[in-house]
């Protein structure tokens, strides 16, 4: 084992294990972050939340339509073929799911670890937010 952790291992580990504490929302776990991008910019248009989650707009404009269809996500912009996108009740319900969910995935992958490796990770996740920020000048901080 070389040390690393494959994004793609990670985000397939999170998309089933978040699918699984989603399924009786009907939700699955890929939809998870498009839902957090609207709770975090409400009003946001599909530009907005492409953007925030660099995925190309097609993508954002299919998913949305799907979470505006399942009564999650609704469009309250007046203007035909413009977006402002916010969470309906039952999609704040969700995201609140999603974030429960979230912590309890990350607890329970990070629950191998030492008091004192946990804290020497998230120093070391600390220095790497820093780095990022610095060369990209934006937030690029875990966000739940």
């Amino acid at each position: 084992m070389d040390g690393h952790i494959l994004p793609r291992a990670l985000k397939q580990y999170m998309d089933r294990r978040m699918s699984s504490c989603l399924e009786h929302l009907g939700i699955q776990g890929a939809q998870a972050p498009y839902i957090m991008a609207v709770s975090r910019n409400p009003g946001a248009t599909l530009k907005d939340i492409a953007t925030d989650m660099m995925v190309d707009k097609a993508i954002i404009t299919r998913t949305v339509g799907m979470l505006t269809e399942a009564g999650l996500v609704a469009n309250e912009s007046d203007q035909p073929r413009q977006y402002s996108l916010s969470l309906t009740e039952e999609g704040t319900r969700a995201a609140e799911q999603i974030r429960r969910s979230f912590r309890e995935i990350r607890d329970e992958l990070l629950s191998d670890l030492t008091d004192e490796e946990l804290k020497a990770f998230k120093s070391a996740c600390a220095k790497i937010g820093i780095r990022l920020n610095r060369e990209f000048g934006e937030s690029t901080g875990a966000r739940e």
